[in-house]
């Protein structure tokens, strides 16, 4: 038995080479591309020797011709991405029209919705485990075929069951597609390239959700609903085309075997969670169908955690956690987006009932957000690199806490440059915070299973936008029922108590009753209701300013670099037999 400390010393063998050279790589080398404090061992000429083995694989970013091609990759990975995130957004504009035209029920139209959130988020760790074992291409070109083919049964849909089922099967491919898009470039980006492009994928992965309503408000304007999900064919035909050519092979080489025991329950404890954080606002959060998921989640979420100490090859290695910078980038990710999802959600019903806007008009006035996500994203790399992942992911919840501090003061009638400031602002905010923690849970997690870091990136994702729109959701709807007032106006009691429900049921009796009693019914509701968004803002302020001061005491400078080196000393040696 052979061991390769961190010396200069000349190899002797050929086994040492290849064992130092991959030692250096992955324990002395951040995923910046910067140095931990490893000397790196000497390079070995290698010549022939009997019965040693084949020299170690080339790692695919050093192989000439993905090199030459990383940055159209990451272009390609990008537009799957969007395509995904824009299948969650887009689909609420569509909605009304669905209901309208399949006469579906207020339940029905939650599990259009809800079917695609499960089945996504509960299948999204067996899938990045599934691509590292069998390889990422393979999971990324079948998650395509699937997502196109639950787009098309619901594109074609003729009633509501055959739209939830479409909606189920282009989560199956959702699943399939996300983590392998970013655990792909991870492969193909060498380590000092690897912030920037995972930067990219972040900004990209945000500014889908801002995307999304504009396309599908385009689509609604001049076709039928289904073409908001049958645009998703050529999307997904120009991309399987391209990664089919020009996308490398990548897959764990120690062919790890499955987890199907954590699969299963990783996906029932995922699920139940998810389903009870979208019923509760529905339901009521003490309802027993809810309360009872809550305890499905959390009994099989111990069962799992359990389980996958025990594992001789874990699905998930708990150990990953205890690496600050996976755990505090897991958090930071999932914080992110509850915000994020929680403004997107509240700030769109302000658009369109506040201010009047149209579907359309909503979503474009939305795109300053998805400007600044994708243009400070690219950016975001060297803010982190010259202050630290911690100070940079704490300057972002600084900046979208600023953010909502501007839209606790707007009116319903503010000047629209106030708003694109705050936007602008916030949006940016959570691009300086997402692009590191996303960076850090993948530099903390080996490559071979990338897939599932990436998986885990995803699903804090998931949780995180169904938490936002729940919380905030709630929040405003509470806000708004207890500060809208129809007294004075005349109206019957049944009417007047709808109109304090909702300001959708407002509009609705304010258009229905018309002239001057209508106008105040509409007016009330919409000042009720920015009184109400401002109230979400101030919570959504006060959570952004508390995870700055978490981040910076849980992942300080010093504790960064303690991690990192705790990282690597776990591989100061290296076995070979």
């Amino acid at each position: 038995m052979i061991l390769v400390a961190r010396t200069a010393e000349t190899c002797s063998r050929t086994t040492e080479c290849q064992a130092g050279e991959a030692w250096y790589r992955r324990a002395c080398v951040d995923f910046q591309g910067h140095s931990l404090g490893c000397r790196r061992p000497a390079r070995c000429t290698i010549s022939a020797v009997p019965n040693e083995p084949a020299p170690a694989a080339v790692p695919l970013y050093e192989r000439p011709e993905v090199h030459d091609r990383r940055w159209f990759l990451l272009a390609v990975l990008c537009l799957s991405l969007v395509m995904v995130v824009m299948a969650v957004s887009g689909l609420n504009t569509a909605l009304p029209r669905i209901q309208e035209d399949l006469g579906a029920s207020a339940t029905q139209l939650q599990w259009i919705v809800d079917a695609y959130a499960l089945v996504f988020a509960g299948l999204l760790l067996t899938a990045g485990a599934i691509g590292d074992r069998f390889g990422r291409k393979g999971a990324l070109l079948t998650g395509l075929v699937v997502f196109a083919t639950g787009s098309l049964v619901s594109g074609l849909g003729s009633s509501t069951g055959q739209v939830i089922a479409g909606r189920a099967v282009s989560g199956v491919g959702a699943a399939l597609l996300m983590p392998a898009t970013l655990s792909l470039i991870i492969a193909v980006f060498p380590p000092e390239e690897r912030t920037r492009a995972i930067a990219v994928w972040v900004g990209f992965a945000g500014a889908g959700g801002a995307i999304g309503p504009v396309l599908s408000g385009f689509l609604l304007d001049h076709f039928w609903w289904g073409s908001v999900f049958l645009a998703n064919l050529p999307v997904v035909a120009v991309a399987a085309a391209m990664i089919a050519v020009f996308s490398p092979r990548s897959r764990d080489d120690s062919a790890t075997p499955l987890d199907p025991q954590g699969a299963v329950l990783s996906l029932i404890g995922i699920a139940a969670l998810l389903f009870g954080i979208i019923e509760g606002p529905e339901r009521g959060w003490t309802d027993v169908a809810v309360l009872a998921t809550f305890v499905m989640a959390v009994a099989f979420t111990v069962v799992f955690v359990l389980g996958e100490r025990r594992a001789l090859h874990p699905m998930l290695p708990m150990s990953f956690f205890a690496d600050r910078r996976f755990s505090v980038g897991s958090a930071v990710v999932m914080a992110t987006f509850t915000l994020l999802f929680g403004f997107f959600f509240s700030f769109t019903l302000y658009l369109q009932f506040a201010r009047g806007y149209s579907p359309l008009e909503a979503g474009l006035a939305g795109l300053p957000s998805a400007a600044a996500l994708v243009l400070v994203s690219s950016r975001s790399a060297g803010i982190a690199e010259r202050l630290g992942s911690g100070r940079a992911m704490a300057l972002g919840f600084g900046l979208i806490g600023i953010g909502m501090l501007i839209f606790t003061e707007i009116g319903v009638d503010t000047p629209f440059l106030v708003l694109v400031l705050a936007m602008v602002c916030f949006s940016s905010g959570a691009s300086v915070a997402m692009a590191p923690a996303t960076g850090n849970i993948m530099s903390a997690v080996p490559p071979a299973k990338s897939g599932v870091g990436s998986a885990v990136n995803d699903t804090t994702r998931e949780l995180g936008g169904a938490l936002g729109i729940a919380i905030f959701g709630s929040i405003v709807n509470s806000a708004y029922r207890s500060g809208i007032d129809v007294g004075g106006l005349g109206l019957p009691a049944a009417q007047a108590h709808t109109a304090e429900q909702s300001i959708g049921a407002a509009r609705g009796i304010g258009a229905q009753l018309g002239g001057e009693r209508g106008g105040a019914v509409l007016e009330r509701a919409a000042s009720a209701f920015t009184d109400a968004f401002n109230t979400g803002m101030i919570v959504s302020a006060a959570i952004a300013f508390a995870a700055a001061a978490l981040v910076l005491r849980t992942l300080s400078a010093s504790r960064e670099s303690a991690a990192a080196a705790a990282a690597a000393a776990s591989d100061v040696a290296v076995e070979v037999l």
